[in-house]
């Protein structure tokens, strides 16, 4: 039974350490924007699909403030967004296509950034 409940353990510590392995997080700060709007992008398209408005979304493109007189909105992100509720591809197709966009457009060190997603294949 001791045996039993050690191979258990061993298992699923092993199978942890096996899933971490796999989230690396990106190395710099425009990585992370990069991934964020991507992942925002991925949501937008499957709420689309989902019937979800798209003002429901806009929270996400508000910048916030100091002043709350008016909102003001990023407008990448507004773009991103509202492009979403018009793509009729896989919303990992999307995701992928809004990461190398924002990468290539923030002229960071992703090398892969020039290939064909930018054109929207």
């Amino acid at each position: 039974m001791k045996k039993r409940n050690y191979m258990i353990l061993i298992a699923l510590f092993s199978w942890t350490g096996l899933a971490c392995s796999y989230e690396i997080l990106p190395a710099d700060e425009a990585e992370q924007d990069c991934y964020g709007r991507a992942m925002v992008g991925l949501d937008s398209v499957i709420n689309s699909r989902l019937g979800v408005p798209a003002e429901h979304a806009l929270e996400l493109a508000r910048v916030q403030t100091k002043s709350a007189s008016t909102p003001r909105y990023s407008q990448d992100m507004l773009r991103t967004i509202l492009d979403a509720y018009l793509w009729e591809q896989s919303p990992h197709s999307y995701a992928v296509k809004i990461f190398y966009r924002c990468a290539y457009e923030r002229n960071s060190s992703l090398h892969s950034a020039k290939n064909n997603w930018l054109n929207g294949d």
